[in-house]
């Protein structure tokens, strides 16, 4: 079976907002298994808390509905359909929903925003009456078991928004004191979505622009208008639109758009391959309370990549390794080092990273700061793309992910999971070769994985 299909681009259909269940329900409905999100929750180690996914409708539209669940109950409570009720959302005039924040008890004053749901009927901020603070949340995240790269990309997602938190409310950022990202439900929405990132390997991920809703917020400050403070602040340089419905990007969606979308832009050209529906908890009134996501291979061969290179010869060996390691955690292609030689004679190095237009500054930029260069050249270069698949094999050790390319509908090659294998070696007690033939012996033939 294929376990995902890495290289693929996602499109997010924002008509109705965005908020963490939603994003988690539409990765569900285009095929997740929701053993990804189970064995999530569990390395989390939260108490009584469980997750549950089922299909259901909203506005006539089909699609996913995911749920967080302590002790067997929704956090959020039923469902409309489960009251026997059309539950249609009414905005900000029902129960309470957190939001913000409050000062450090030290400063004695304690900014605690509450406004009931929003549109998509999100009870934020449930069971931590005092919040979490942003290191509580870390070292959740940090003390689980959860794969190394879900726990960097989860932790980038909770200090992301504890940022827009501090910016907007003008205070230090430990300081800080979450409700809304601190309940349960948003704890899993986000580490959920890390790990979903994880599972699905995009390419990358696009949205059209985005639907914030309308209206006003109630806080103890007063009336705020949608898209609220920490919202607003997430959103900056998106798209972004009004409309009817109360508020319908929550501040967990907000961060999801800031930190995983690489071009907001309308809809790419694709050969689409998957379609899935995340439904939020409310009906709406206008339209179907619902985010689409959109799979598919970008439409030709060749891509784009630019090219980012530079000369040093001053950097000890040591900065190469950690250099290397950084641009590729900040989502270089490819990084590789070249001996040159420079002015008066001197051997250096020459530093390539490859990457994705959207990246170009960001990682030219972390480039310069590590390297000590000071500047750097960039171009743009065309290059044509195997087609990439993942499938998972039984081995007598345990189950390896093995990566198969295609070109034009031709094998090129097939290769065990490096981790895997070692990971099962280290387990048996045996080479790591030995693992590594095994996952090769059990890899089907080339023409049976093709298109699979």
């Amino acid at each position: 079976m294929v376990a995902f299909a890495p290289m693929a681009t996602y499109h997010l259909d924002c008509a109705s907002g965005l908020a963490g269940d939603m994003f988690l329900g539409a990765c569900l409905d285009l095929g997740m298994p929701l053993d990804v999100l189970t064995e999530t929750v569990a390395r989390l180690h939260l108490p009584g808390v469980s997750v549950e996914a089922r299909k259901a409708h909203r506005g006539g539209m089909a699609g996913t509905r995911f749920r967080v669940l302590v002790d067997g109950r929704p956090v959020e409570g039923p469902d409309p359909e489960e009251q026997g009720g059309h539950g249609h959302g009414h905005g900000h005039h029902e129960h309470e929903h957190h939001h913000g924040h409050h000062h450090h008890p030290t400063d004695g004053h304690g900014h605690h925003h509450h406004h009931p749901t929003d549109a998509h009927g999100h009870a934020h901020g449930h069971g931590h009456p005092h919040g979490r603070n942003l290191p509580d949340i870390l070292g959740l995240i940090g003390g689980s078991h959860l794969p190394a790269a879900v726990k960097e990309r989860a932790s980038r997602l909770f200090v992301r928004l504890g940022e827009a938190e501090a910016k907007a409310h003008g205070m230090p950022l430990d300081r800080v004191h979450f409700h809304e990202v601190g309940a349960v439900d948003s704890i899993v929405d986000l580490v959920g979505a890390a790990a979903a990132v994880e599972f699905l390997a995009p390419e990358k991920i696009t949205s059209g622009p985005v639907n914030v809703g309308s209206g006003r917020v109630k806080t103890s400050h007063g009336e705020l208008p949608v898209p609220a403070p920490a919202t607003a602040e997430l959103l900056r340089g998106i798209p972004i639109y009004g409309g009817p419905g109360g508020e319908l990007t929550t501040p967990t969606g907000a961060v999801l758009l800031a930190e995983l979308v690489t071009d907001f832009v309308e809809l790419p050209a694709l050969v689409l391959e998957g379609i899935g529906y995340g439904l939020g908890r409310k009906e709406l009134a206008h339209q179907p309370n619902a985010v689409r996501l959109l799979r598919g291979k970008t439409a030709g061969a060749k891509g784009e990549v630019m090219v980012v290179e530079c000369e040093v010869d001053d950097l000890p060996g040591e900065g190469f390794g950690f250099l290397m390691e950084r641009l590729l955690e900040a989502g270089a292609l490819d990084v590789y080092f070249t001996p040159v030689q420079m002015k008066k004679n001197r051997p250096g190095t020459l530093i390539t990273l490859l990457c994705r237009r959207p990246q170009l500054e960001a990682l030219a930029g972390q480039l310069l700061m590590e390297s000590g260069s000071l500047g750097c050249r960039y171009h743009s270069a065309g290059r044509f793309e195997a087609e990439r698949t993942v499938t998972e094999v039984a081995t007598p050790f345990g189950a390896v992910r093995v990566k198969s390319a295609w070109f034009e509908g031709r094998p090129l090659a097939a290769a065990p999971e490096f981790e895997d294998c070692r990971r099962l070696a280290l387990a048996a007690g045996v080479p790591w070769r030995e693992v590594y033939r095994a996952a090769l012996t059990a890899t089907p033939p080339a023409s049976s994985t093709l298109g699979s």
